[in-house]
């Protein structure tokens, strides 16, 4: 999923520092002992890093003295979130993190080649894996088991909520990525207009319309191709009822009646209750108009803006917004971000070593402190959490209610089908049936190559 970028962070449009969450990023890490090559960007929080060793305890207690782990990854809050907390990863194992940034769209192209490779020879050696990832990279058999080290470390996950490993942990009973990053979609809106939230998308639908008012839209959208249209209109899908495949994941449902009336529901927000354009706007389009009190609502991920939206130098709607779930059946689509260690990774008991670090419970928390997105369950009732972002109660229920997408291989050419039949129907170069017709051709291939 690519998420907003205002302040400090990038994604799919992209939040900075300011925003809570986001539906993070592909952060690669490569290993290398010093004097061996490494990217050529890094960020301060390599230097923070050593600046902490210099006061830290001897090198003969930490592991891994003298490695530097180089991450790939996207420039987004979380990242940063990380970053702040890397000195105590070195003060701990002895391990130095540098960090080089690309664009969430050049994810995916880049890390393909590295973890297809021979063993041990990629460049990267821990790998953030979206959602749309998990069956793909590890049914081609570049993802190490973490099954072996969790038992070795006697290493405790079961804090983190459990339906995440479903999401993006587990494939075919085995344990490939530790979920960090949860990512659930439902409805943001203005508490402080008295904006009530219809028990039916049909009544969500004629709400959003009748709201709109000259410059003031009843929603916030974002219907550009191909991750932001995709990830939103697949609230209104679960919302109605429908899904993708059967429960067999061999036969399409997207187009089917129920398909089409969420597709026909979207369409008609997007024309007559969404602001100018967002047919083609992306994530950072939609959440800047919602932060300057020009919509009333927007599906959205509702565990990333606490900051954002919550920072008066850049919002209108502090303390005026909170969360809901989707109407009608409540669900809404979840992602998760994860981690994993690939086998083409240089130095994987170091890498295992930064996931155990960082999806920690102390860790973790102090991320979630930060306005991080809470992986286990217990935050989600932390006092001192819930007084700096008390929403939380409420975006819990929404995570447990949520979908994520059909464990299918080839994940990522779903959403970009998705992407790309959905844009030609809201540009209307297509019919909305024949839209749903062409995903659930190209669906019905995809389920045959898991």
């Amino acid at each position: 999923m690519n998420q907003p970028s205002h302040g400090r962070t990038t994604r799919r449009g992209g939040h900075r520092r300011a925003l809570a969450l986001g539906l993070a990023a592909v952060f690669l890490v490569s290993a290398c002992s010093t004097g061996g090559s490494s990217p050529s960007a890094s960020t301060a929080a390599s230097a923070a890093a050593s600046a902490a060793a210099s006061t830290a305890p001897s090198t003969a207690t930490k592991p891994y003295a003298g490695t530097t782990l180089h991450m790939l990854m996207e420039d987004l809050t979380e990242t940063h979130y990380i970053a702040d907390l890397l000195p105590d990863l070195e003060a701990k194992t002895g391990i130095k993190v540098e960090f080089e940034q690309v664009p969430y769209s050049n994810m995916y192209e880049k890390l393909v080649p590295q973890l297809s490779g021979p063993e041990k020879s990629g460049s990267y050696d821990v790998v953030a894996v979206d959602y749309y990832w998990p069956g793909e990279f590890a049914r081609s058999g570049w993802m190490l088991p973490l099954d072996d080290w969790i038992a070795r470390d006697k290493t405790d996950l079961s804090g983190i909520v459990p339906a995440f490993f479903d999401v993006n942990g587990r494939v075919d009973g085995k344990t490939y990525y530790v979920p960090y990053f949860p990512y659930p979609m439902g409805i943001v809106y203005r508490k402080d207009l008295d904006i009530q939230i219809p028990k039916t998308m049909e009544e969500f639908v004629t709400y959003t319309k009748s709201l709109k008012k000259g410059d003031f839209y009843g929603a916030a959208m974002q219907g550009a191709p191909t991750d932001p249209i995709a990830m939103e209109w697949l609230n209104f899908l679960f919302a109605n009822g429908g899904d993708l495949y059967a429960a067999d994941l061999k036969t399409p449902t997207v187009n089917n009646e129920i398909g089409l009336k969420a597709l026909n529901q979207y369409l008609d927000m997007i024309d007559n209750a969404a602001q100018t354009g967002a047919a083609g706007a992306n994530l950072d389009d939609a959440s800047n108009t919602f932060a300057q009190g020009k919509a009333a609502t927007m599906v959205t991920y509702v565990t990333i803006f606490a900051g954002f939206f919550q920072d008066p130098a850049s919002s209108q709607v502090v303390d005026k917004w909170d969360v809901a779930p989707m109407p009608g059946t409540g669900q809404g689509n979840v992602g998760v971000w994860s981690f994993g260690v690939p086998k083409s990774s240089k130095n994987p008991d170091a890498a295992w070593e930064f996931i155990k670090w960082v999806t920690s419970e102390d860790i973790s928390r102090q991320r979630s402190l930060k306005g991080g997105s809470p992986d286990y369950s217990s935050f989600y009732s932390d006092p001192e959490i819930l007084a700096k972002f008390p929403y939380l109660t409420k975006a819990l229920d929404i995570l447990k209610a949520g979908k994520g997408l059909p464990l299918i291989t080839k994940q990522q050419d779903l959403v970009a089908t998705l992407g790309r039949e959905l844009s030609e129907a809201a540009s209307k170069r297509k019919a909305p049936q024949a839209a749903l017709d062409a995903i659930a051709v190209k669906l019905a291939e995809l389920a045959t190559q898991n």
